[in-house]
């Protein structure tokens, strides 16, 4: 097939709009259901606190950002207006809105696991950012009058190609691409304060140890990665070559999929969440069980006992962070969540669980360990909140 070659109309042309309001309805309908089952989990006291998780929030809100986007993507105008215009600006701004989200996903576990910084009090700030990038990205092409009725579709609508070329590239493709390559940059960043984070004692990485939660991880920057780095590179390249040829024709219908398959793609991510799973095993267990779950439970680290989890996992903090303390999330993720190369962290130079005697402080070996036991699941519980 030549790519100089015009392209023909055929069949396919005819039912364009078709497939495209297939998919549109199907990216409506499905999130729309899954946002009414976590609507429920979080009402239901039961399952509520499994959600209790910054990026789980943030997921919901990309994951509502997507329904939207796709009611926008129905076709509904056949030519130039201004409320073409509008949903132009609207559709591309919804699409922005959802890249910061799953950005500010990536963002904020380096920043609660490798910077501990307390992701609940960055939550704000996440949401801020977002509405001002989309702001700033979008007024500005929407008042200079690009975005109208383009090629089939409602998008930028400057008739010069080079003119065209410039707004998409400054107001949409370069910022996608970058907070794209942002989350693959934070993933691996994690994986590599993962993998240094090596304990004898587990007897594993913890890029092993840790599969299914790693997993959580890598399962949000790849499919976006996938999606914003295909789309925005097919958008420049359909800028740079505007020739209804045969080849031009085919990666348009290649691309019209693409951004009407991620609300779909989205939706079956956020039913994989391991804490919306929790919520569900919680509410399907409700009637069997007679104690609650712990928010931790969703997340599998390793196959070793319990007791080896609790001294060698999440390990100990110095003996001057007893449970209920607050800036028991906020000390060094290695102290919390994992045992360092030189061993649990010390209190007044000596390990408080191991090496003091229980006669020292008045407490057996079955009461220490149910102490140590106490305040590692508080120091997790802590953790998987602000991640």
């Amino acid at each position: 097939m030549s790519n100089t070659k015009l392209h023909v109309p055929n069949a396919l042309d005819a039912h364009l709009q078709d497939v495209v309001l297939t998919f549109g309805i199907t990216g409506i309908v499905l999130p729309a259901l899954l946002l009414l089952v976590i609507a429920y989990a979080a009402w239901n006291p039961v399952s509520r606190h499994h959600l209790n998780r910054v990026s789980f929030r943030l997921l919901v809100c990309g994951l509502i950002s997507n329904l939207i986007f796709a009611a926008t993507s129905i076709p509904v105008f056949s030519g130039p207006s201004a409320g073409c215009s509008f949903m132009a600006f609207f559709g591309l701004s919804i699409l922005m809105f959802t890249a910061c989200m799953f950005f500010c996903i990536a963002l904020n576990l380096q920043l609660v696991l490798v910077h501990h910084v307390n992701g609940n009090l960055m939550e704000k700030f996440y949401y801020i950012g977002s509405v001002a990038v989309v702001a700033i990205l979008n007024i500005a092409p929407y008042a200079a009058g690009q975005f109208g009725y383009y090629n089939g579709t409602c998008w930028f609508s400057n008739p010069l190609p080079d003119v065209q070329f410039r707004w998409l590239l400054g107001s949409q493709s370069v910022w996608m691409l970058l907070m794209s390559t942002g989350e693959v940059v934070c993933f691996l960043v994690i994986l590599g304060y993962m993998y240094r984070m090596h304990s004898p004692a587990i007897g594993k990485p913890p890029i092993v140890a840790y599969r299914s939660f790693i997993l959580r991880i890598g399962l949000y920057p790849l499919l976006s990665c996938c999606l914003n780095f295909t789309g925005s590179i097919l958008d420049i390249w359909l800028s740079k070559n505007p020739v209804p040829t045969e080849l031009q024709w085919r990666l348009s219908f290649v691309d019209l999929c693409v951004f009407a398959l991620r609300p779909i793609l989205y939706t079956f991510l956020a039913a994989a969440d391991p804490g919306f799973l929790c919520a569900m095993r919680a509410l399907r267990n409700h009637s069997k069980t007679t104690h609650s779950i712990s928010p931790t439970s969703g997340l599998t680290f390793s196959s070793v006992s319990a007791q080896e989890k609790i001294s060698t996992t999440w390990g100990a903090g110095s003996s001057k962070s007893r449970v209920g303390q607050s800036n028991a999330a906020l000390r060094p993720f290695e102290e919390q969540t994992a045992v360092s190369h030189s061993g649990i962290g010390e209190a007044r130079g000596k390990p408080w669980f191991v090496e003091q005697e229980p006669e020292q402080n008045g407490l057996s070996q079955a009461e220490l360990d149910v102490e140590v036991d106490a305040q590692t699941r508080s120091g997790a519980e802590d953790i998987v909140r602000q991640i």
